[in-house]
């Protein structure tokens, strides 16, 4: 009887310890992805998911065409003094062509000049929907109104400026 239970032991055991390993290298649509520091500062963590639309019923097989239509960013400070995200040294980077990230907020006509920095209170977080500044463009025609055309790239490199008293650190995330 033992003997049958460690064995079952190490059947479960091993059956973890594979998902384990191979979990990580899953990458699935709609996974948040967490943002690497350059210098290992530790200044923010820096969670990113990418925003998608969706478009007819495809080649008959129901699922259809997406594209990824601007990014949430989570950034978090778990420190005692505020950080700021300077957007002026900040980029996206697709179809071999770097952005200045055009954000939440930020005035449509001001979208080819960065955001001012943000700052991220110590101790909290701070949400934005974020764009690239190629997105936005004027509507032809009597209207004028603002559109956003969508990020037709398969590979987004996201590239965050944080500082914080004298340090600066740039966090990455690669969305593929």
């Amino acid at each position: 009887m033992k003997r049958s239970i460690l064995i079952i032991a190490v059947v479960l055991s091993a059956m973890i310890a594979s998902c384990t390993v191979f979990l990580p290298q899953l990458r699935l649509s709609g996974v948040m992805l967490i943002g690497e520091s350059e210098r290992k500062s530790n200044l923010v963590t820096i969670s990113v998911q990418p925003g998608r639309e969706y478009s007819g019923k495809g080649n008959g097989n129901g699922v259809g065409n997406s594209w990824i239509t601007g990014f949430y960013v989570d950034f978090r400070n778990p420190n005692n003094y505020p950080v700021y995200i300077v957007w002026e040294k900040s980029s996206m980077k697709y179809n071999d062509k770097a952005f200045s990230p055009f954000v939440q907020g930020q005035r449509y006509e001001d979208f080819s000049r960065p955001m001012d920095s943000m700052m991220v209170p110590p101790n909290s977080s701070v949400r934005k929907y974020i764009y690239s500044s190629q997105q936005p463009y004027r509507e032809a025609g009597k209207s004028g109104n603002w559109k956003m055309r969508p990020i037709e790239a398969d590979h987004v490199l996201l590239v965050f400026c944080v500082q914080s008293r004298d340090i600066v650190d740039y966090y990455t995330i690669d969305v593929r």
